[in-house]
């Protein structure tokens, strides 16, 4: 039955007694150069039976729409073509998409996605070759859009279908038939040449073609009277018809008519025609005319006769203005000019309750046959409130599921005020036309529709309105402490009516009550936890789970901020077998790419997460689908800051500002503060940070959300503690913490626990943060935490060194600095913590021995080794590691080659290097320059030489915390068992040397403070480093001597006296002899 009213509006007129115009035939072919014709020409002209037998004679295959004004709903016109390419093409699988609400932000881009998918479902359909080289409508398939002036001027089609035009492929020519000229959206393809206009100078009859059509009803007539009446009809093609009709039936020959416009001329020769016409035939037409579209036995029941076969054939065959609309006789239309005279004589015959009784029963009739639409406007003009209000309770949701809310709304407002707002149903259907346009409008009609519902005591009505007001608060993220009533009213609800009326509301309110509980109350874990179990049952048993796909990303989200990746990683599975599915939407793809790359970021995937996210912003483009677009850039920005990208995750920073603010809602705002806040405290730019987090310091109170309030004190926390404010920050940090112990959050306990602990290392207390930083591990390591928002590599660099410094979970930490391929603290600058058992890929000794390890294993080179590599290897260590030009190595290695052979060498001998280290780019090549990458790889004398040029510029306690550390990592002379090689001796002086220097620096300074035990420590080392250095024997002659032990003074002499001469055959020098002499004395 709904097949038949949809075949009306998407079938093509079938029409007789055609006049061929085979001049006309010709236009057309030269019109089909350009993609797009346009023909406009008052009504009457033989539009519409100009290209229907157009596309007969060349047997070309045509999709052919009738225009209306319910087409100024959007999702009405991609509704009906949609099956009409289904129609077309029968067998190609899957429907074209329907406009849906998360399309509307996209529209245009949906409309592009939409005719490119149609043109390319019947481009490969029989005549959907290229028309390029065609001079005929035989080469091509035909898209016809008739009566598209019917369509207001500010209707959003104009633009659709400028969109659509704008796309055609090959092989694809679309008509459009119009009583007026191309609108103002079609201006651009004008100028550019798509669109071939034909217009009434082409397409009025010439007197040859008139005299075809004269003659087929009136043979014999002379050509003057024929010419006569061509020239007063000046070749309109409706008024030649009314005259030989008036001819008929007067028995002689109409040659004049009134000097009036077109339609007045109509009206003119219908009025005297119809005035003759039988009594019968009168009554049963001014009823008819009424009908959107004609079927004899529709006719039949409205007119209660048995003749309308009859007729409605006797009128087709003579040309009188009745299109047939099908094949099979049962189909038909009145042509507009003859609609709008018979409805004008209706109007004199039938007194307005008359019209409306005939409207109304009419209206009937084609609901009782399935044509809703009809039906509908029907009541709508005969303003039958109450029949209307039935169809919207009994069609609403199928046409919203279509996308078509303003055809619903638009039925809606038609129905009496005091009725609708009387009839629960009515009040909320009405809101979900509105949802998600204008949120707090349906949220205020959700409202009242409750209260009506609650008066009734229905149960599924509150339910549903419930669960709707919930929608409007998760929708618009924001104000999630009114969860608080909401909760209040499901409590009474569930009291009152402690069983769901059905398994779709419940499913529909328990997983509402479940996103409430996640948004406002993750103090409930347990009641939260059973809630997503519950819930994904009757998902996983519903045959439409995308529908569900919200409540997905909302349980999704809470496992997130439980920090339970492990359940979060199962959930993305089932939800990936439930939803990504072939036919999947586009809304379904971006969301699950959404939920996939966030879960990869806090992993620490972050090629994985940009690859997903991008993905998701890919589709949201092709699609039109954007309602997540700000997530996506979010997320983006989030996982390019923690993998170090700053410059890219400062554009993805901007894309995201664009979304979140043109989109409005809170949470994607704040979002976009806290990555700003983020970005400002990994450039420490502790003041920007801070002016962020403070835009969003009432949007984070007003959505009432235990989460995102934790991450907004650890990013203020942070944010305090770089601008030097340390009591402020300590006060966030240990709100953060609270939070998460509230909400019984590891991962908020995790990273709170962590900032907190950095903090108290940096101002020197261990003794309180190594317990934190204890638990965080044993947290991170239980769970597999990474990083969280506000993630800073040197925090976490900082912290890892200390728990290898104190062994605290060595494995979860080594692992930790891997997945997030920390650099060691001295590449912050921080080199006061000992790095030795840091988990580079690649370690190379070069102090006291040559080593490489890869992993922490010694690599053992197996077969034939050739040195070069080796040697290229120790050659870059020594010129610096760091931007060593290619020529220096060149010199260093290959002195006595020749330039080009020298490169070659080096080209080679690079390559096998690299191929030693294996997969990764430790050492790296770029611009004739050499370096070996410090994330990747550690040297211990390069390392050396950072720490030892920090000691010249640190303060005396940091100096000699540092010169611990260089004592440290001395374990001998810079490649000892390669003295062969020249360029290896200038870096072991500078080494030893060097670090000597510091030794006695650091020493002297303890001195000067009183720290003699220190500053004995410090010299001892260096009589251990170089037993041959002669300051070391006087300062620790010194020390002894400040501090009592004369003894140790005297002693730490003889043995000064004793090395120089089995080593030098020397004695001390002066200044020591000097030195011991004044020490005696003083005894």
């Amino acid at each position: 039955m709904v097949k038949k009213a949809v075949s009306v509006k998407i079938t093509r007129p079938r029409l007789s007694g055609v006049v061929g115009r085979s001049r006309l035939f010709g236009v057309l072919d030269a019109a089909m150069k350009k993609p797009v014709i346009w023909l406009s020409s008052p009504a009457g002209s033989g539009k519409t039976t100009l290209v229907s037998s157009y596309l007969d004679s060349h047997g070309s295959p045509c999709i052919w729409y009738q225009c209306d004004e319910g087409d100024s709903d959007p999702a009405t016109f991609f509704y009906y073509m949609g099956l009409a390419a289904g129609n077309a093409a029968p067998r190609r699988k899957g429907p074209l998409p329907l406009l849906t609400p998360e399309y509307l932000p996209g529209i245009n881009t949906f409309a592009r996605r939409y005719f490119e998918a149609l043109y390319n479902r019947i481009a490969g359909l029989p005549g959907g070759r290229s028309p390029r080289a065609s001079r005929g409508a035989g080469q091509g398939f035909f898209i016809v859009l008739d009566n598209y002036q019917d369509l207001p001027a500010d209707s959003p089609f104009h633009d659709i279908i400028a969109v659509g035009l704008s796309t055609i492929t090959d092989g694809i020519r679309v008509i459009i038939v119009s009583r007026s000229d191309p609108p103002r959206q079609m201006a651009r393809l004008n100028a550019g040449g798509r669109i071939s206009l034909v217009g009434y100078d082409k397409l009025r009859f010439t007197f040859t073609e008139s005299k075809k059509l004269v003659t087929g009803h009136i043979p014999g007539l002379d050509d003057g009277s024929i010419r006569t009446m061509h020239e007063n009809t000046e070749g309109w093609a409706a008024g030649i018809i009314l005259m030989l009709e008036k001819t008929r039936l007067e028995g002689g020959v109409a040659l004049s008519s009134p000097d009036i416009g077109y339609d007045r001329v109509f009206d003119y020769f219908a009025g005297e025609i119809f005035d003759k016409a039988d009594s019968g035939v009168q009554d049963f037409l001014l009823k008819t005319v009424f009908l959107p579209t004609l079927s004899v036995p529709l006719a039949e029941r409205l007119t209660k006769t048995g003749h309308a076969g009859q007729i409605l054939s006797m009128l087709n065959r003579h040309n009188y203005f009745t299109e047939r609309l099908s094949g099979d006789g049962q189909g038909y239309r009145f042509h507009p000019l003859f609609k709008e005279f018979l409805l004008n004589r209706s109007k004199v015959r039938h007194t307005p309750d008359e019209i409306a009784a005939i409207r109304k029963e009419a209206a009937l009739l084609m609901e009782e046959l399935g044509q809703t639409e009809n039906a509908a406007r029907l009541y709508l003009d005969a303003s039958e409130g109450q029949y209307l209000a039935r169809m919207v309770i009994r069609h609403a949701r199928e046409f919203l599921r279509q996308g078509r809310n303003r055809t619903v709304a638009e039925w809606i407002a038609g129905i009496p005020d005091e009725m609708a707002a009387g009839n629960p149903w009515l009040l909320y259907w009405k809101a979900m036309c509105s949802f998600p346009f204008d949120v707090p409008f349906a949220r205020d009609v959700f409202e009242k529709a409750l209260a009506a519902f609650k008066a009734a005591d229905d149960a599924a009505g509150q339910y549903l309105c419930w669960a709707r007001i919930v929608d409007t608060y998760s929708f618009e993220l924001d104000e999630w402490k009114r969860f608080d009533d909401c909760f209040a009213v499901f409590e009474e609800l569930r009291r009152e009516y402690p069983s769901f009326p059905t398994k779709e509301i419940d499913l529909v309110a328990s997983s509402r009550m479940l996103t409430a509980l996640i948004l406002r109350r993750t103090d409930k874990p347990r009641e939260i936890l059973r809630s997503i179990g519950r819930v994904m049952e009757l998902i996983q048993a519903d045959p439409s789970p995308e529908d569900h796909l919200d409540t997905i990303f909302f349980i999704s989200v809470y496992h997130l901020w439980k920090g339970d990746y492990h359940k979060n990683a199962v959930l993305l599975d089932d939800a990936q077998a439930l939803v990504l599915h072939q036919k999947a939407s586009p809304l379904a793809v971006v969301c699950i790419n959404l939920m996939k790359g966030i879960h990869h970021w806090v992993t620490a995937g972050y090629g994985p997460a940009l690859e997903t996210l991008s993905e998701g912003l890919r589709v949201s483009g092709e699609s039109g689908v954007h309602i997540f677009d700000s997530l996506l850039w979010s997320f983006r920005a989030a996982a390019e800051m923690a993998a170090g990208n700053l410059e890219s995750a400062a554009v993805s920073l901007q894309n995201q500002m664009k979304t979140a603010f043109a989109v409005g809602r809170s949470l994607d705002i704040f979002f976009y503060h806290i990555n700003a806040a983020w970005l400002a405290v990994l450039r420490k730019d502790p003041s920007l940070a801070i002016e962020n987090l403070q835009a969003v310091t009432a949007k984070v109170d007003r959505m009432g959300n235990p989460y995102y309030q934790a991450l907004w004190h650890i990013g203020m926390a942070q944010a305090r503690f770089l601008a030097g404010n340390t009591a402020d920050a300590g006060t966030h940090v240990s709100m953060a913490h609270r939070i998460g112990e509230k909400m019984k959050s590891q991962v908020i306990e995790w990273y709170s626990l962590l900032v907190e602990a950095y903090f108290l290392f940096r101002e020197g207390s261990d003794r309180k943060g190594l317990p934190l930083l204890r638990r965080a591990l044993e947290l991170g390591r239980k769970n597999g935490y990474a990083h969280l928002e506000f993630y800073q590599p040197d925090l976490m660099s900082i912290l890892c060194a200390k728990a290898l410094e104190h062994g605290l979970e060595p494995e979860y930490v080594k692992g930790l600095i891997r997945r997030l391929r920390l650099a060691p603290p001295v590449a912050f600058g921080n080199p006061t913590l000992s790095t030795e058992d840091w988990p580079y890929p690649l370690k190379v000794c070069t102090l006291g021995r040559f080593e490489i390890l890869k992993n922490d294993e010694a690599v053992v080179f197996s077969g034939k080794v050739r040195k070069k590599p080796l040697e290229m290897l120790k050659a870059v260590i020594a010129f610096g590691g760091t931007n060593v030009s290619a020529e220096r190595v060149m010199d260093a290695l290959w002195p006595d080659t020749e330039g080009d052979l020298a490169r070659k060498s080096f080209e080679v001998t690079l390559s096998r290097l690299r191929q030693l280290f294996g997969p990764g780019n430790q050492i790296r090549y770029s611009g004739g320059q050499l370096s070996i990458d410090p994330l990747f790889c550690r040297v211990d004398s390069l390392v050396l030489e950072n720490v030892l040029e920090r000691i010249r510029s640190s303060g005396q306690r940091e100096a000699a915390v540092l010169c611990e550390t260089a004592i440290g990592l001395y374990r001998g002379p810079f490649l000892p068992s390669d003295t062969g090689l020249a360029f290896t001796a200038h870096k072991r002086e500078i080494l030893k040397n060097g670090l000597l220097r510091a030794i006695v620096t650091t020493g002297r300074s303890l001195e000067e403070a009183g720290q003699w035990e220190k500053a004995l420590e410090h010299y001892r080392k260096g009589v251990e480093i170089d037993q041959l250095a002669e300051v070391f024997y006087q300062r620790l002659m010194v020390c002894h001597h400040h501090l009592g032990n004369n003894a140790e003074a005297a002693k730490t002499y003889r043995r000064c006296r004793e090395v120089l001469g089995e080593n030098l055959g020397v004695r001390p020098s002066g200044q020591t002899e000097m030195l011991y002499a004044s020490m005696l004395q003083e005894q």
